[in-house]
């Protein structure tokens, strides 16, 4: 089965959610109360310990294969927003594309340098303001004076996930993406708890201002990244 594997975490639940890519159609869906289990002094890793450990023979019969991938989606108290901007004067000059992704990657690189205890699980553009006015897409090639962009950072404790992945990597299981629960919700406004809608949109690309970035092959330079989906 040609499938999405989603695990959405909280203190008191963890749901599984497996979604059929080709039929289009939601495979199963089950919760799982951490909080039943706390009554037997069970910790929080003893809880997802004992969800995998009794679900993965159920998951991989449902895919027809061995699982070896999921996406994660963390409803994180203690996740943390971080709003940043940068400024470029361009001297009546045009906005170029490589040079945006420059401007992108020297926030985030700043962001983590100050920040050396989170991980960002998603960046988004909120504004891009070229000569006092707003546009939601870039408007590449436009002679400007100044360009500021607005950037938004879903970032994590580091820790916390290092300890969720020193879990599953028992198991053999891999992070495809790793979501922030309340943000995928702010995708499917009109039905917040439609969890598999939320975590589908993120990994299917439904907001264009949210980047994302692929590490590229090291060059005489040192090691590059490239921004996709925000000029697609």
């Amino acid at each position: 089965m040609n499938s999405e594997i989603f695990f959405n975490l909280s203190n008191e639940q963890i749901s599984i959610i497996i979604f059929d890519k080709d039929s289009k159609k939601e495979i199963s869906n089950k919760i799982f109360n951490l909080n039943n289990l706390s009554t037997k002094n069970m910790s929080i890793e003893d809880g997802i310990n004992h969800v995998l450990k009794n679900q993965i023979i159920y998951i991989e019969e449902k895919i027809n294969t061995s699982i070896n991938s999921i996406n994660l989606m963390l409803e994180e108290k203690n996740s943390l927003s971080i709003k940043a901007s940068v400024k470029k004067d361009y001297d009546k000059n045009p906005i170029q594309k490589n040079q945006i992704e420059y401007l992108i990657q020297d926030l985030k690189q700043q962001i983590l340098k100050n920040n050396s205890d989170l991980k960002i699980l998603h960046i988004i553009v909120d504004n891009f303001i070229v000569d006092g006015q707003h546009f939601d897409i870039i408007p590449l090639e436009k002679k400007c004076n100044e360009l500021v962009i607005e950037v938004r950072f879903i970032c994590c404790k580091k820790n916390h996930i290092n300890f969720l992945k020193n879990i599953f990597k028992k198991y053999q299981i891999n992070f495809k993406r790793i979501i922030c629960t309340k943000y995928a919700k702010s995708l499917v406004e009109s039905d917040p708890y439609n969890i598999l809608e939320a975590g589908l949109r993120v990994v299917n690309g439904f907001n264009s201002k949210e980047v994302i970035v692929f590490p590229k092959k090291p060059s005489k330079l040192g090691f590059f990244e490239r921004i996709f989906h925000l000029f697609s």
